[in-house]
């Protein structure tokens, strides 16, 4: 009885170490191991650069003859991703395929090795969702342009410039059809053009994470570049700092959340109805916010004068800031949403502000309405009526109900939520009741008729 006590006891005592490890493949990171490398058989030594989900690439020196392998998580030695045979030599431009095992005390029959047989410089790619991995040396030095432009099937055949800014990248929203993408370093193709190409040969535009992929070089007129494979809006990024790039499939935004030293709330993201964007019933790419920025609207606030927009309600989600820390948010700017140093937009006045985002561009534009004043286009609180002078409409927010009270010719009234949802909609109406019963939230009204055309926010 007591030793079947104390092996249960072990037993219970050993679950807290492996409690929560999974035993899958992980896509988001993997080292490389080994007496190869210069970290050794340190697993957290050698990170290699995530590229896109399950994708990884590194750039280092393997000394011949010695081994190494890859681990698929830093807890431990626990799921190794190994050759598929004993000793296994990789060559360039080779493709090896790749064996998983999640085991603490992975038998040596399968614990398989790569070598190389010549001491040098290689750039190593491990796809761990088709489950390969391929050998590579490093480009030659290369110099690149001041401009570049794109062209291929999917634009047409068009050739459009890249747009760049503040010498931080080149940026450039393009309207794709199914086909191919071309990058090149004249406007025209001739003999003496080159052509920037992906990691992959003829790789998917949206293919890719962060500015993890190095443009190569061409001078082959018959490269194929990017393919597109599904139609739509991307934005294509190109770092003119190391020369990598991004391209992303644009999908218009739902929310955007204005936080700062200058805001009612600093630094805070949870009051939607002081710091959530809503979106345009007009332009499902433009986000709108307006309202109170004050210096200092806190006397204990960091950064008084400052403002940032986030993507989510967490400060890990992708950020909008200026290319250049500090910039007046005065006028229409241009957004970076890619890596660099956490800026923030500045302010140099108090008042009544509305900000409108195009997400597909990345452009801001901000206005300064009056000093200190709600804007005769919007009504606030729980119970508010628009009597501003000169303004024809009388709309009411009573009671949960909206309700046209007065309007000098037929409009057409919706309401829209703060997600872009469509939850009333009444055509050709003079005055009447838009939609009742309405939970509690921050939603736009768009009244349009003949010559009228108003926007409201309104908060329940």
């Amino acid at each position: 009885m007591k030793k079947i006590t104390l092996l249960i006891l072990v037993f219970i005592c050993s679950l807290p170490l492996f409690a929560g490890m999974s035993n899958s493949i992980e896509y988001k990171q993997l080292y490389i191991v080994g007496s190869a490398v210069k970290g050794g058989w340190d697993y957290n030594a050698t990170p290699m650069s995530r590229i896109d989900n399950g994708v990884f690439t590194w750039t280092g020196t393997i000394t011949a003859g010695e081994p190494f392998k890859f681990m698929n998580s830093n807890d431990g030695w626990h799921k190794h991703i190994v050759a598929t045979t004993k000793d296994e030599l990789i060559k360039e431009g080779e493709i090896h395929h790749l064996d998983f095992y999640a085991n603490w005390q992975l038998p040596d029959a399968l614990d398989n090795k790569f070598r190389v047989d010549k001491t040098g410089e290689y750039v190593l790619t491990v796809d761990l969702r088709n489950m390969c991995v391929t050998l590579a040396r490093p480009l030659p030095a290369q110099t690149y342009p001041d401009k570049y432009y794109v062209t291929g099937s999917a634009l047409d055949n068009q050739v459009i410039e890249l747009n760049k800014i503040e010498n931080f990248e080149f940026k450039q929203t393009l309207a794709c059809k199914a086909g191919n993408i071309i990058l090149m370093d004249t406007p025209v193709k001739g003999e003496n053009t080159r052509y920037f190409t992906p990691v992959f040969e003829d790789v998917d535009l949206a293919f890719g994470k962060g500015y993890a992929s190095k443009l190569g070089v061409t001078t082959d007129a018959g490269t194929r570049g990017w393919s597109v494979s599904v139609p739509g809006d991307y934005i294509l990024y190109i770092s003119c700092k190391n020369n990598t790039y991004i391209g992303r499939k644009h999908v218009p935004r739902k929310a955007l959340y204005i936080t700062g030293g200058c805001c009612e709330y600093p630094w805070d993201y949870v009051h939607d109805e002081v710091c959530a964007f809503a979106p345009d019933p007009e332009n499902p790419d433009i986000l709108i916010w307006e309202g109170e920025l004050r210096i200092g609207w806190v006397n204990t606030a960091p950064e008084p004068n400052r403002f940032k927009i986030l993507t989510d309600k967490d400060w890990n989600s992708e950020n909008y800031h200026p290319y250049i820390a500090d910039t007046p948010a005065e006028g229409t700017l241009p957004i970076r949403t890619t890596d660099g140093e956490d800026s923030k937009w500045t302010i140099n006045k108090d008042g009544h502000y509305r900000i409108s985002v195009n997400t597909k561009n990345e452009t801001m534009n901000v206005e300064y309405l009056a000093p200190d004043q709600v804007s005769p286009d919007n009504i606030y609180g729980p119970a508010g009526v628009s009597n501003a002078e000169n303004d024809v409409i009388e709309l009411s927010c009573n009671n949960k109900t909206v309700e046209l009270i007065y309007s000098p010719e037929p409009v057409d009234v919706r309401i829209i939520n703060i997600a872009g949802a469509v939850i009333s909609q009444k055509a050709e109406m003079t005055k009447g009741i838009v939609a009742e019963n309405l939970t509690a939230g921050v939603y736009l009204v768009s009244v349009s008729g003949a010559s009228l055309k108003k926007l409201y926010k309104i908060i329940l």
